[in-house]
């Protein structure tokens, strides 16, 4: 078999797994705003390279990005530290707030979860301001994955202080190690926070 004909026979392979129908696309998601609070946490899974990689890397997790409710002067939000991942990314890697169905739009996320920690108002009042004042500051995500930086984001550290803004510990305290050549991260996977046992789910798809 010439290279050439490899490379065809691949090519063929892979748009006929990734092709789809109208029946078995990725329909848009349905939320129930009517049942979701401020403080709430949402989980996704995406498809692009960041996904993957976070996925592979996150043995233990079913999700590869996390934000956190918030409420704006349009209506709830999710605030996230998004790092432009996938071919519809739009601007610059940075915090910002989105309408949930905007968060879980099929291009985005292939599973989602939304789950709630038991928050007093005082609490939920902090965590929505935090969240929202990283948006408005468009705080830039932290490739560097460091949690002795505040001045840069990446996502689950956006929740990680949003919630210990209220007092909260969210990811119990739990940090991966993530091995790359050259260097180890030492950082929080969504899984870490996911794994926090006082954690309802409200709505999953």
């Amino acid at each position: 078999m010439t290279r050439i004909t490899y490379i065809l026979i691949v090519a063929v392979a892979i748009a006929t797994l990734t092709q789809c129908t109208v029946n078995d696309c990725p329909q848009e998601v349905e939320i129930p705003l009517d049942n979701i609070c401020v403080g709430d946490i949402a989980f996704r899974r995406g498809e692009g390279i960041t996904s993957t990689i976070v996925l592979y890397k996150d043995a233990e997790g079913q999700y590869s990005h996390v934000g956190v409710v918030a409420m704006s002067d349009s209506g709830l939000v999710v605030v996230h530290a998004v790092p432009g991942d996938g071919p519809h990314q739009e601007g610059i890697d940075i915090v910002r707030a989105e309408h949930l169905n905007h968060f879980f739009a099929p291009d985005k996320a292939t599973k989602g979860e939304i789950m709630r920690l038991a928050l007093d108002s005082a609490q939920q009042n902090a965590i929505n301001r935090y969240a929202l004042e990283k948006a408005r500051q468009q705080i830039e995500f932290d490739h560097q994955y460091d949690l002795g930086d505040t001045t840069r984001l990446y996502c689950t550290e956006l929740l990680y202080l949003a919630f210990a803004h209220a007092g909260i510990d969210i990811n119990e305290g739990r940090i991966s190690n993530l091995y790359v050549p050259g260097k180890q991260y030492d950082l929080i996977m969504p899984s870490d926070i996911h794994k926090n046992a006082n954690l309802k789910t409200i709505f999953i798809f």
